[in-house]
């Protein structure tokens, strides 16, 4: 997955609409996120992590995220992902949710829509599942592209299966998996 663009809007800290644009430094071929602590670079990565799965590492659905998530002078929350997926095809992914008027501490659950570039016009797609689309899920997404703070070190202790499956499923390695094709060719 590389990242084209992501716009936030009424998230954390970034109450006004802010757009990063990625596709400069996705040219180079290798980036990073640095500031100071504090700066929003964890936002960023959660943002483009709850646009693909509606989930996050910080805050789950038991902690109210949607409510945690928004701005406090925010009445609504916008988030807009465009990528680049394994098949080189360009996706949009859209997750948006609101405050009740009535109710501060009432946030509407998410509407998330997926959508992808084609014929010069962005197509809505019948689902939003990222991981048909990226190859990953969820998972194996937070191990590899987004490594949460102090965590690392559990990233290199996975057990050895679990550290196979990811391996395969990330370098899409099942297709060389053989074992089970030669053995049926084997008792035939």
């Amino acid at each position: 997955m590389i990242p084209q663009k992501l716009t936030i809007e009424g998230l954390y800290s970034y109450q006004e609409r802010q757009s990063i644009d990625f596709s400069n430094l996705t040219e180079a071929g290798l980036f990073g996120i640095f500031g100071a602590v504090g700066s929003g670079k964890s936002s960023i990565l959660e943002a483009i992590s709850f646009a693909l799965y509606g989930e996050t590492e910080r805050l789950n659905a038991r902690d109210k995220r949607a409510y945690n998530m928004m701005n406090l002078k925010s009445n609504r929350s916008y988030i807009e992902f465009d990528f680049i997926n394994h098949e080189n095809k360009l996706f949009r992914a859209t997750r948006e949710y609101k405050r009740n008027s009535k109710n501060f501490e009432d946030v509407k659950p998410a509407s998330a829509v997926f959508y992808e570039f084609k014929n010069e016009t962005w197509e809505a797609l019948d689902h939003v599942n990222a991981e048909e689309i990226i190859g990953l899920n969820y998972s194996n997404f937070k191990r590899t592209i987004i490594i949460p703070q102090g965590q690392f070190k559990e990233f290199l202790e996975l057990g050895a299966k679990e550290r196979t499956d990811m391996m395969k499923e990330i370098f899409n390695l099942y297709r060389f998996d053989l074992q089970d094709k030669v053995s049926g060719l084997n008792k035939k």
